[in-house]
């Protein structure tokens, strides 16, 4: 029996949607995107950098309800350490302390930074209004690239996550920060990365001259609830 018009129509639909969520890997990093509606000329992005052992697809779902005005990009960590989960970085120990792999990191960082750049050429988009956030492992990444080149993007969003000790003399000046936005979102009842280390992060960056926000969610374990997304929507539509 043929196919209807309207079968036909509808299997098209359906191929050209998987085709533009289906995993892209022609740059530094594979990830999921997702276009701005409508489209527009020199549109902004948001890059999202999943936590330890998930995937791009994890934060991709975020699109429905993060700005539609924005390019959405959920990036693949690079190092597999299962079926479909992944990481940024390992540990290692250093004189009997286990701490974050040096290597790691460094190769992660500079994908990241190529990566961004990659995006803003591939799709057009406007290099002023590129914005990096993640969570737990990812929001660690979003400081590693954001505070040593600002100048990739308008701002970044840690959520759940820290700045390690090994980052802070790498960090840019106030001057490098002056049209930069940060926005630190973290639970209370945290019990993987605790709750402190979101002060920590805030008054260390204060005390360099770097603005940065705290988002502080009462009871909120290693997670992202409804209102750290509203927030952070406003945040992003903010001029």
């Amino acid at each position: 029996m043929k196919k209807s018009i309207l079968a036909i129509i509808l299997c098209f639909l359906s191929y050209q949607i998987f085709a533009q969520t289906s995993l892209q890997k022609d740059l530094s990093l594979s990830y999921l995107v997702s276009q701005p509606k409508p489209k527009t000329v020199k549109p902004k992005v948001i890059i999202l950098l999943h936590g330890y052992g998930s995937n791009e697809a994890d934060l991709f779902e975020l699109k429905n309800v993060l700005p539609d005005n924005f390019i959405i990009v959920s990036a693949r960590a690079p190092f597999t350490i299962a079926p479909n989960a992944f990481q940024w970085y390992g540990n290692e120990n250093v004189n009997g302390v286990k701490k974050e792999s040096a290597k790691d990191l460094k190769t992660s960082t500079d994908l990241i930074k190529a990566f961004i750049k990659e995006i803003v050429k591939k799709y057009n988009a406007d290099a002023s209004q590129v914005y990096l956030a993640g969570f737990s492992q990812g929001a660690m990444m979003s400081y590693q690239v954001g505070l040593t080149a600002p100048e990739l993007l308008r701002g970044i969003a840690p959520l759940s996550g820290r700045i390690f000790d090994s980052l802070k003399p790498e960090i840019k000046s106030a001057a490098a920060f002056k049209n930069f936005k940060i926005f630190i979102g973290h639970g209370t009842a945290d019990d993987r990365v605790p709750y402190a280390s979101a002060t920590q992060a805030v008054s260390f960056l204060k005390g360099k001259n770097i603005n940065a926000t705290l988002h502080s969610y009462q009871s909120l374990p290693h997670s992202i609830s409804e209102q750290e997304l509203k927030d952070l929507v406003d945040w992003l539509n903010e001029k």
